[in-house]
């Protein structure tokens, strides 16, 4: 929603003279502390809320020292702010602006809207300036702000939840569809009253993850005073008070965003550093509600030190650096994404580095429980097994392996991870290491019996991480004719290999010197399918060993273009391998559900 149109503020704290243009649904402002960026919503919340002045504190200070020195004149505060006029108001102009001015006692001088001055200009009839007036005052009346400081204590959630509480009691008078007195019983009164909140408490849940009970005070007396909202965890049932500020956090926007959806009024926030208490998880799915859901029935404005507000880049959000200049007054200046403006104010907050590390790291937990999730899935197709392998360019191998030793797809019989990969064919997410974090740290969490087996490249890195898994893994290798085989300790259904070296390769690995080894997929074909600039010598006195290196996508390219003509009996070995390891652990499952059925089943 975009009430508020542009706003200019004079001779209030250190905003000696701002004018802010392009404002949006959602506005961002950010800067170093002690900047003036508070002194935005502070003054939007003196404008809307008629919020007490003190005068000696909240005067400009260059303004009263040209005052003193040059000026002479009265000494004043004043805030105009331009509406765009909602469509129900058909009465009024497209957008008109009010002024409010405040004397050096704090006392609100005469302004008013701007009605006259576009008469005069011919931009509005005078034979309707009556009833303009009189809609006018019905919109004001309408136009809600909230502001909601950085210090959020008892007082503020207790105003906020009374906020919701006459909120519910205005809707229910407007639907005039019960006939509740004031001699209903507390309890039946509080079931109602559940009733009607039953969307806040789901949307909560929705948000947070938090299931609430909102109810009332048991004592009439109370009534008036404290709405009280119960959070449950597990099957205990705690007070909003006694849980933490980051929880606490949660339900601010919730209810607000609940209240404007339920009154006739139209809602503006200044909200204070919403990101206090938070950690960056919440902060950074907060931005996103601010951005997609609550600023769709509230205008949002926004004073910040987050990564996740300042990098938001949507046509619905409008950014601004705020700074003090030499004479320690504020200025304003909008920003996109890419401008300079934006990368002085990363620099001024000293949050460039540390928030994209920051962002990255938790991107990258966001794509493993996707993948993880995702993985899951994929698991439970048909009880299909499945094959990972370190990089997306090794699946496309051993799909034409496959088709071309056994006749048909690979995916009739197996089901291979998937990988994301860049320009130059390397996996995002992939690679020894990868595949070793996730057997380590998260093959644990999926709950499934379906065959899994990990396929390392017997290269350096392959094998380092590979024999890193001994913690968890219990070495089978000796059950195979000596085939390097692991299994999980307790996840029996998980299994490690390294890719089995055809004869032409043997002297390509070793496995008790990883250094000396180089198998990885691309070299399971023959030495003519390799071209010279693909191979990297150890050494420039000895070809006869070497790795792969290179664009691997544009060589699984040329592989898939010349797959007819291409031998691929060096996959053979690998293949068997993965066979055996299948049906091993078949046998494993029929012996486990033997032992479990009753005797004569």
């Amino acid at each position: 929603m975009i009430l508020i149109k542009k706003i200019r503020i004079r001779y209030f704290r250190s905003l000696k003279e701002v004018t802010i243009n392009n404002i949006n649904h959602l506005n961002v402002f950010s800067g170093k502390n002690d900047s003036g960026k508070s002194n935005i919503l502070k003054a939007l919340d003196i404008f809307f809320n008629d919020t007490p002045i003190k005068f000696d504190e909240d005067y400009n200070k260059k303004r009263l020292e040209e005052v003193r020195k040059k000026i002479k004149g009265k000494q004043f505060i004043d805030i105009r702010i331009t509406f765009n006029t909602p469509k129900s108001f058909t009465t009024l102009p497209d957008s008109f602006t009010i002024t409010k001015s405040w004397d050096r006692n704090g006392d609100l001088l005469s302004g008013g809207d701007n009605l006259d001055n576009l008469i005069s200009k011919g931009k509005f009839s005078p034979s309707k300036i009556k009833i303009a007036r009189r809609s006018l005052s019905t919109l004001l009346r309408r136009i809600k702000f909230v502001y909601i400081p950085g210090v959020r204590d008892e007082r503020f959630f207790s105003q906020l939840l009374l906020e919701l509480q006459k909120a519910l009691f205005e809707r229910e008078d407007r639907r005039k569809k019960t006939e509740y007195s004031i001699s209903t019983t507390i309890k039946s009164f509080n079931e109602y009253i559940a009733g009607i909140t039953k969307k806040l408490n789901l949307e909560f849940k929705k948000t947070s993850g938090i299931e609430t009970n909102l109810s009332f005070p048991s004592e009439l007396t109370l009534l008036f005073e404290r709405l009280l909202v119960g959070t449950r965890i597990e099957n205990y049932e705690i007070p909003l008070y006694l849980r933490g500020d980051g929880i606490r956090l949660w339900y601010i926007p919730s209810i607000l965003n609940y209240i404007s959806e339920i009154s006739p009024k139209y809602f503006i926030w200044g909200f204070d550093e919403p990101e206090n208490s938070c950690e960056y998880s919440l902060t950074k799915k907060l931005a996103y509600d601010f951005l997609t859901k609550y600023s769709k029935k509230s205008q949002i404005f926004v004073s910040t030190h987050s990564f996740s507000f300042i990098s938001i880049d949507d046509s619905r959000c409008s950014n601004y650096r705020i700074v003090k200049n030499a004479n320690l007054n504020t200025k304003v200046i909008e920003f996109s994404k890419i401008s300079d403006e934006r990368n002085k104010l990363l620099d001024e907050l000293g949050i460039i580095q540390i928030n994209n590390k920051l962002k990255e790291l938790y991107d990258k937990l966001e794509q493993d429980l996707t993948n993880i999730e995702s993985l899951k899935k994929e698991l439970e197709e048909k009880g299909k097994p499945f094959l990972i392998f370190e990089g997306e360019t090794d699946n496309i191998h051993f799909e034409l392996a496959y088709n071309k030793l056994f006749n048909k797809k690979i995916n009739s019989t197996w089901k291979l991870c998937k990988h994301l990969s860049n320009d130059k064919g390397s996996s995002i997410g992939a690679g020894a290491q990868k595949l070793n974090d996730f057997l380590y740290n998260h093959v644990g969490k999926i709950d499934t019996d379906n065959l899994i087996i990990a396929v390392f490249d017997f290269d350096q890195e392959g094998v380092n991480q590979f024999l890193a898994l001994k913690v968890i893994f219990d070495d089978l290798t000796t059950l195979f004719d000596g085939k390097i085989v692991f299994q999980h300790k307790t996840k029996k259904n998980v299994f490690a290999i390294l890719l089995v070296p055809p004869d032409f390769r043997k002297d390509f690995v070793d496995i008790n010197e990883p250094m000396y080894s180089y198998l990885s997929t691309e070299l399971l074909y023959e030495d003519s399918v390799i071209p010279i600039p693909n191979r990297l010598y150890p050494s420039k006195n000895d070809n006869s060993l070497y790795s792969f290196k290179g664009n691997k996508k544009s060589f699984v390219e040329k592989i898939k273009t010349n797959s007819h003509n291409i031998n691929f009996e060096g996959f053979k070995d690998t293949f068997k391998l993965i066979q055996d390891i299948k049906i091993y652990h078949h046998k494993l499952a029929n012996n486990a559900l033997n032992r479990n059925l009753p005797r004569g089943a």
